[in-house]
């Protein structure tokens, strides 16, 4: 079941948009596979710290979630589809989320949307 909602996630055209709006935030080229398991591994960067990493799962929960909440919204309270909306919040929570959970954060939320690799590096 979970492959099947995930492969609509993956074939939409709006959905698409979500994830290359991202894709080109982080300057990454990437093909999304429709196993969510796949996918989610995909995020994973061998070269890096399991810190950087835990970010990078985090863009992805954060892409996934957004556009569940979208979703429902668009469903349920009229909401009006909009990836430029499902993009920035997922900019908005994944930075929330990296400055809760990281002891000493040298980024601002400015610094994280011009520049969300370089402010990887700096997440402790």
């Amino acid at each position: 079941m979970l492959q099947l909602v995930f492969a609509l996630f993956s074939v939409c055209e709006f959905i698409w948009q979500v994830w290359c709006l991202c894709f080109e935030w982080l300057e990454v080229s990437f093909v999304i596979h429709e196993d969510p398991l796949i996918n989610f591994q995909q995020f994973r960067l061998c070269s890096t710290s399991d810190v950087v990493n835990d970010v990078w799962g985090a863009i992805w929960v954060g892409v996934v979630s957004g556009i569940w909440r979208h979703r429902n919204s668009v469903t349920f309270d009229r909401g009006v589809v909009d990836a430029l909306e499902v993009f920035a919040l997922v900019q908005i929570n994944v930075w929330s989320w990296i400055f809760a959970k990281s002891c000493c954060n040298s980024f601002t939320y400015s610094n994280w949307v011009l520049n969300p690799v370089d402010c990887m590096r700096l997440v402790v």
